[in-house]
């Protein structure tokens, strides 16, 4: 595993080879630049110093300096020579120096390896293929390639797909809309759906590693459990109240479905934006919804009269039962009183039959005749004399 420490070590030994030519090339070529910004003009390159003036060129260059201003070619000239200087340095005797240029490349190479990971991102470093360490934020180095390997994503921001519409341009062209919202309920009808799904990556390792396609896997998975429980729920409960239980079950069945990929990614949210009947038969479906409202109304009102009439005729019908159960139970208390009283009479007449017949008579006599007119004659009066008769009606004022 490298570190920050060992790579700037790494570039310190690439540049010990180099550093006597360079660096002493480079402090010649700025110690020549005036602050004061005095004009200077560089001898021409093809005039040639001779050894009768090669002392007073000295002195001239001794006094005169290089423009400040590095738009002057004189500052590229220098450039130049500077980079003449390193070029050297990798060819001697116009033989290359492959030791120098080695461990320059190998610099190179090695200064590759230095990358930022933002605060919203983690990273995966790979060597020869194979998972090495998940990059946090901050300022991180690995073996660049072909060694190693270096994936970030964003794991902070929350991505959408979408389903049965298109708010995002350029994604997905190839889409087919109604193949993707049009589902069957549990009732089997038929519903258009409009969705979206928002997710985040969970785990980068399991999200780079894991699955192929991150995105489709995504869109298929999402669309697959949002028509099953389309599928158990009836027509009434997408198109109502029951929307929001159904984006919890589809969020619920979603994420099973990712963990058991393996995929690294968390739902964070299932919405319902539309649930409509198909536009080709949706005046037809809001008909027969409103002729199912009124049957529902009837059905209601003719249980409401059957709640109130019924428990009034059962009411009144116990109320008859038990009417006819006292007037039962009175005559057969009166038929066996009557029964008794007659086997009471009988008793008495069996011991004393002349006696009961008179009494029985009489009091059967008395009956009657305590209820009408009464006209007592006298048999001793002679046929032709008038007969007195006496009319009583006391019994009948009483």
């Amino acid at each position: 595993m490298f570190t920050i420490k060992s790579f700037f070590t790494y570039i310190l030994l690439a540049f010990v080879a180099t550093k006597k030519v360079f660096f002493k090339s480079l402090g010649q070529k700025l110690c020549l630049q005036d602050p004061w910004g005095s004009s200077w003009q560089p001898p021409k390159n093809n005039q040639q110093p001779t050894q009768n003036n090669q002392s007073t060129n000295n002195n001239q260059n001794n006094q005169q300096k290089p423009p400040k201003n590095p738009k002057d070619p004189f500052f590229f000239n220098n450039l130049d020579d500077i980079l003449q200087q390193i070029i050297k340095k990798f060819y001697h005797n116009n033989q290359p120096n492959y030791r120098n240029i080695a461990i320059a490349v190998f610099a190179i190479w090695l200064s590759l390896g230095v990358y930022k990971v933002n605060p919203s991102e983690n990273g995966v470093v790979l060597y020869f293929g194979k998972f090495s360490q998940v990059a946090s934020p901050g300022l991180n180095y690995y073996l660049p390639y072909p060694v190693g390997q270096l994936i970030k994503k964003n794991v902070t921001s929350v991505n959408i797909e979408e389903f049965g519409f298109s708010s995002l341009e350029n994604k997905y062209l190839n889409r087919n809309l109604n193949a993707e919202s049009l589902m069957l309920t549990g009732d089997e009808n038929i519903v258009d759906v409009e969705f979206q799904i928002q997710w985040q990556i969970s785990d980068i390792k399991d999200f780079v590693f894991n699955i192929a396609d991150p995105y489709q896997s995504i869109r298929q998975s999402a669309e697959s459990s949002m028509r099953e429980i389309i599928a158990r729920n009836p027509i009434a409960n997408a198109l109502s109240d029951g929307k929001l239980q159904i984006e919890d079950d589809a969020k619920n069945l979603l994420q099973e479905v990712l963990n058991s990929y393996a995929s690294g990614i968390r739902i964070v949210k299932v919405q319902l934006r539309r649930v409509d009947p198909p536009s080709q038969v949706r005046d037809s479906f809001l008909d027969v919804q409103t002729a199912k409202a009124d049957k529902e109304k009837e059905i209601n009102q003719a249980q409401a009269y059957a709640n109130d009439i019924i428990p009034r005729a059962k009411g009144l019908a116990s109320q008859m039962k038990e009417e006819a159960e006292a007037y039962a139970k009175q005559v057969v208390a009166n038929s066996e009183g009557e029964a008794s009283r007659f086997l009471a009479v009988y008793n008495q007449y069996a011991k004393s039959k002349q006696v009961t017949k008179k009494r029985i008579y009489l009091e059967t006599m008395e009956k009657i005749y305590s209820q009408n007119e009464k006209i007592y004659v006298d048999k001793n009066i002679s046929k032709n004399m008038v007969m007195p008769y006496f009319f009583d009606n006391q019994n009948l004022k009483k």
